[in-house]
């Protein structure tokens, strides 16, 4: 099961991020709209949407190193133990979040996760809804005269 979230999540945003960038690509060569008024491109977008929001998530909640141990979380996978130790202030899934400090208190805390991941969920998924609820109303744009 991880091996198949490990490469087939990451092959299928790919395949599918490529084949809708194939098809707007065609739409722009023709000059048409056309190549992208079917289901199946809103399928693609939609697919693709969700793999990128759900790569991101992924980055984030991997940010550190093993998720179980809160001293590698906020100190790395680090040999020497002889640092200072930074503490584990607040954990969350969504928005993923990661805050460590370097006292036991939570002051002067500092976020873990990239500033990307978040932003990237949330625009991913919007992209993928927006393209499964526009997949059944394409037919009828396309019975459009002009269209």
């Amino acid at each position: 099961m991880i091996v198949l979230l490990v490469i087939g999540l990451p092959l299928l945003a790919a395949a599918m991020t490529g084949a809708v960038f194939v098809r707007a690509a065609v739409a722009v060569r023709r000059r048409s709209l056309r190549p992208l008024l079917k289901a199946v491109a809103c399928l693609q977008l939609a697919l693709a949407g969700f793999g990128v929001a759900a790569l991101a998530f992924g980055w984030g909640h991997m940010t550190g190193s093993d998720v179980s141990d809160p001293y590698a979380r906020c100190n790395g996978p680090q040999v020497d133990r002889t640092a200072p130790e930074r503490y584990l202030v607040t954990r969350s899934a969504f928005p993923v979040s990661v805050v460590c400090s370097d006292g036991p208190d939570g002051a002067d805390g500092d976020e873990q996760v990239p500033g990307w991941v978040n932003p990237t969920v949330v625009g991913g998924c919007a992209v993928g809804v927006a393209a499964l609820v526009a997949a059944p109303l394409l037919p009828r744009l396309r019975r459009r005269p002009g269209a």
